[in-house]
């Protein structure tokens, strides 16, 4: 039995109590670098907060906000802590790509517990299926589980065992983590503390109701929306997905610049002289604010014509759907030079480990480093598409 809905924040309340966390995020930023993960009270407070409830469907417990308030999540809580925003907003996320299972999925998940959140990978290792009466025998390993250490449930991505089981290529697999084994194995320079551990699976039953086929969710009628009768789990799947990682980028180069800005709004010096009177200094914030401005603009620019296009029950072009992914990979690459360009004006003092500029600095390039962020992929796959040729990544 579902759990009746529950009252539906704003998504300006949620960007409120996102807002309300950030100067406690600040506090715990090192605490949760050193601890390789999300703290319980931080994980705690994201849970009260209703975070991870955000695209959750309402018949399950969750809110139901549109798409794109995950973005905006991450844009508030990453001038906070780089590794607790992107926790937040990836294990937000899932609530969504859940949302788009067959209603025997959401209510294993959901259905005695509205709170569980779920984790995710799309990275297996070795993977193996045996087919079964009603589905799946899995084994493997699934890595970098950003906060599987506060989540019940995993969406891993399931290479499928068989061509001629389909037309699609994977599946997405949930996958109860009772039944699996996290591995303490996340030891990285960026995102530390975001805990992007090892998921191992031994023998674990997938039942066929608990597989979506990736092929299935390229935007149109999926098995969630025949009870979620909401846009959100008509949209396509991965071609957008990115706009889940964005906004926590945004928010880490805004706390880096605001960091930067009140250090020399305070009138350091430098062999006597304010190093905001140098007119060098003046020119690198104005184009790092400017362009950290621009990445924001492009980004929600298309947030809402992704929001638009999906509220009207259209069609989802694949030019359409590889610009998302180029409008993402140019903010990450303008993002990136925005900090590179602030980076300098601390001298040493930016150099130490336990800086917030550093940290952020290292969160970012993390960051730049995702498959869906990288400029080299998503610039390339919008090419291609651009010029008449096969999509690179035939799952968008």
């Amino acid at each position: 039995m579902a759990p009746a809905a529950t009252p539906r924040p704003t998504e300006a309340e949620i960007l409120a109590r996102a807002r309300a966390l950030v100067p406690m995020l600040r506090e715990r930023a090192a605490a949760t670098e050193a601890l390789r993960r999300l703290p319980d009270d931080t994980n705690r407070a994201f849970q009260e907060a209703g975070f991870y409830k955000i695209l959750q469907p309402r018949a399950f417990g969750g809110y139901e906000l549109d798409f794109g308030t995950q973005t905006e999540l991450g844009v508030e809580l990453g001038r906070g802590c780089g590794s607790s925003a992107w926790v937040a907003t990836v294990i937000c996320c899932h609530g969504w790509l859940a949302g788009m299972f067959p209603r025997a999925a959401q209510e294993d998940v959901w259905g005695h517990n509205p709170d569980a959140a779920i984790a995710s990978s799309f990275f297996p290792v070795a993977p193996r299926a045996e087919r079964v009466a009603g589905g799946w025998r899995v084994s493997g390993r699934w890595k970098f589980s950003s906060g599987v250490d506060h989540c019940a449930w995993a969406i891993a991505l399931l290479p499928r065992p068989s061509r001629n089981e389909g037309a699609g290529d994977a599946y997405f697999a949930l996958l109860p983590l009772a039944e699996c084994r996290i591995e303490d194995v996340w030891h990285a320079v960026g995102l530390a503390g975001s805990g992007s551990n090892d998921i191992v699976v031994d023998n674990v039953l997938v039942p066929d109701h608990r597989l979506l086929d990736v092929a299935a969710v390229k935007g149109g009628p999926t098995p969630g929306s025949a009870v979620n009768d909401h846009y959100l789990y008509r949209m396509p799947a991965l071609a957008p997905f990115t706009y889940n990682l964005i906004g926590n980028a945004l928010g880490i180069a805004r706390g880096i610049a605001e960091t930067v800005v009140a250090g020399l709004q305070a009138q350091r010096t430098r062999r006597g002289v304010p190093v905001s009177e140098h007119q060098s200094i003046q020119l690198r914030v104005a184009e790092s604010l400017a362009e950290i401005e621009a990445a924001s603009a492009l980004v929600f620019r298309t947030r809402d014509e992704i929001v638009a296009r999906a509220r009207a029950g259209g069609d989802f072009p694949l030019i359409e759907r590889v610009r998302w992914r180029r409008d993402v990979g140019y903010a990450g690459l303008s993002l990136v030079r925005a900090v590179e360009r602030l980076f300098p004006i601390l001298g040493a003092q930016g150099l130490m480990s336990d800086h917030p500029v550093q940290r952020g600095w290292r969160d970012l390039r993390a960051i730049a480093h995702h498959f869906g962020i990288s400029w080299d992929i998503q610039g390339s796959l919008y090419g291609a598409v651009l010029f008449g040729l096969p999509c690179p990544d035939p799952r968008i």
